[in-house]
């Protein structure tokens, strides 16, 4: 069984050839290809899949992380390949849970909550939809790198791009002035990688403002994709970024954003704000990223149960068994 590895951007060329080099002459660029640009620029998805559609036709299986790529569906008909999709995250929001799901052949997810919600949904079966742990984890460096000199205490603010549930544009300025003055914490605030619009012009603009040594700014870079953020910060402060599971591998401190007046409670789409408290404004925020470790064993227990559920650890390891299932799947398809 061969494998081609179709990419849109030289990051990913370079990610392959860090991870697995072995697999670099399996690498194809796609007719839109993004080189020299920021890691957070990547090529239009439905133009690059319809450029390509002559040598998309011709595989037995796309596996994607992605969901445009249902289009194909529409537009091959029976000539599609089978779509094989695997979550690139372990997050609760509620458009994790949407309908395209349902036109993938296959799906991976990282633990038992997806799956059970994917079939209450009706998103997928017991037959289509595996659990299988979290690929990332196969891949991570040895350790993080150090960001600050000291060793203050590290806080991730790690915003989401979607402006709906994002605290970014309510919050974050108010958040930066203060971190800039509060030189007991070291601050990492690093927005999910697909920011964008306003949110993306307002980071460039306090980015570049700011000089305050405590502070380090990233709007999308290598570290913000491999857990060197993740695995560094002693303090988590976020919204609905699905990379506080990445976090809570190792159970630490929390403090969520609710700046949109979200009614959270008993809400499946906001269950990782079960971890930590809540601020509803940026003030209250900052008591409590200051308590955080103090109230942090009242939330322990929560955290430990809700990553087990999110992403299950197994055995073997998560690559492994995607492989493994892919194998099956197409020797009966």
């Amino acid at each position: 069984m061969s494998t081609d590895i179709l990419v849109s951007t030289d990051w990913h060329e370079q990610l392959i050839a860090a991870h697995a080099p072995e697999l670099s002459r399996s690498v194809l660029r796609t007719p839109l290809f993004y080189e020299g640009r920021p890691l957070y620029q990547c090529p239009p998805r439905l133009p690059n899949l319809l450029l390509n559609l002559a040598r998309i036709s011709g595989y037995n299986a796309i596996l994607t992380p992605e969901r445009t790529s249902t289009a194909l569906k529409k537009v091959l008909g029976k000539q599609c390949p089978k779509l094989i999709h695997i979550l690139h995250g372990a997050g609760d929001r509620e458009k994790g849970y949407e309908d395209r799901i349902r036109l993938f052949d296959l799906v991976f997810v990282a633990g038992q909550k997806d799956y059970d919600a994917f079939l209450s949904y009706g998103l997928a079966t017991a037959e289509t939809c595996h659990v299988i742990g979290y690929c990332k984890f196969d891949v991570l460096p040895p350790g993080p790198p150090r960001f600050f000199e000291d060793n203050r205490p590290v806080v991730l603010y790690n915003p989401h791009f979607d402006a709906d549930l994002s605290s970014w544009m309510s919050f974050g300025p108010s958040l930066l002035e203060a971190f800039a003055k509060m030189p007991d914490f070291n601050f990492i605030v690093a927005p999910h990688l697909r920011l964008r619009g306003k949110g993306r012009r307002l980071f460039d603009k306090l980015s570049q403002l700011s000089q305050a040594p405590n502070l380090r700014f990233d709007g999308g870079s290598i570290h913000s994709l491999n857990m060197d953020y993740t695995r560094t910060a002693e303090i988590y402060v976020g919204d609905v970024s699905s990379q506080v599971y990445e976090f809570l591998q190792t159970p630490k401190p929390c403090v969520f954003l609710n700046a949109h007046d979200a009614h959270w409670r008993d809400s499946p789409f906001y269950r990782h704000w079960t971890f930590g408290e809540v601020a509803n404004s940026a003030e209250e925020a900052l008591r409590l990223i200051c308590s955080a470790k103090a109230e942090h064993p009242g939330f322990l227990a929560q955290q430990v149960a809700g990553f087990a559920a999110a992403i299950n650890a197994g055995p073997v390891s998560a690559s492994a068994r995607v492989a493994a299932l892919i194998r099956d799947f197409l020797g009966r398809a």
